[in-house]
């Protein structure tokens, strides 16, 4: 039985993974969400189901801040790390990075002055631009838009410019796929190449790059399941 825990990312919610999940459920996948309660639902902090099967994926899918916000014995016992438009800091090292900071901070003064929601509407729509959002998405966004808990909201915010000096705990010989949008206008480029190039050089196996050319932060309209069946079938055929 192959298995999948997910994390979605800032501002999100699990029903972030509807679309993605429909087709590992169609083969028999078993897929379990992490939800961290930004629109005041019960967390849940998902586990390994335990078996004694050879050969099954434990893959862990993360997506944005996800891969912060993931129980870090989950990525310890994953034989798969997938990390959509993930990041270790945030803020780049270029010249925009005084330009995010800033960004960040006026996002910080919108949860606290009440603005919030309008805030987040127009995050979701650059994080999915070039593309249109998900209308089921959508629709059940706005609705959880409602009950926003924007203490947990404003604290998680301010992951996003805390400069860190290593990343989390990844087993060395895990497989590691990063998905990179190039039309991403929520990560900068910079902060994207310096995460992939710290991780080749502290995995034992150099992580598979997948670029996409016409997706944003969030993915849509993409056959996920087919993207990451042909990759694990390539690594099979070697």
């Amino acid at each position: 039985m192959n298995q999948i825990i997910t994390q979605h990312g800032w501002g999100l919610d699990q029903s972030f993974w509807d679309s993605y999940k429909i087709e590992f459920q169609k083969n028999r996948w078993h897929w379990q969400d992490n939800e961290r309660g930004y629109f005041s639902k019960n967390v849940n902090q998902s586990k390994w189901i335990k078996n004694n099967l050879k050969d099954q994926v434990k893959m862990v899918l993360c997506h944005s801040l996800g891969f912060h916000l993931i129980q870090e014995n989950l990525l310890d016992e994953a034989s798969h790390i997938v990390l959509i438009n993930s990041f270790n800091n945030f803020l780049p090292s270029s010249n925009k990075r005084n330009i995010i900071y800033r960004s960040l901070r006026r996002m910080e003064k919108k949860i606290i002055s009440f603005e919030a929601e309008d805030m987040l509407k127009e995050f979701i729509n650059r994080s999915f631009s070039p593309n249109d959002i998900n209308i089921n998405f959508q629709n059940m966004f706005y609705k959880n838009l409602k009950s926003l808990n924007k203490n947990l909201l404003l604290n998680d915010l301010k992951k996003l410019y805390c400069d860190k000096n290593s990343h989390k705990c990844l087993e060395k010989n895990c497989n590691v796929i990063i998905i990179s949008s190039k039309k991403d206008l929520i990560l900068d480029q910079d902060s994207s190449d310096k995460f992939i190039e710290s991780l080749n050089k502290t995995l034992n196996k150099k992580p598979t790059v997948i670029e996409l050319a016409n997706q944003g932060h969030c993915l849509t309209n993409l056959n996920f399941y087919q993207m990451i069946k042909r990759i694990l079938d390539n690594k099979n055929e070697k």
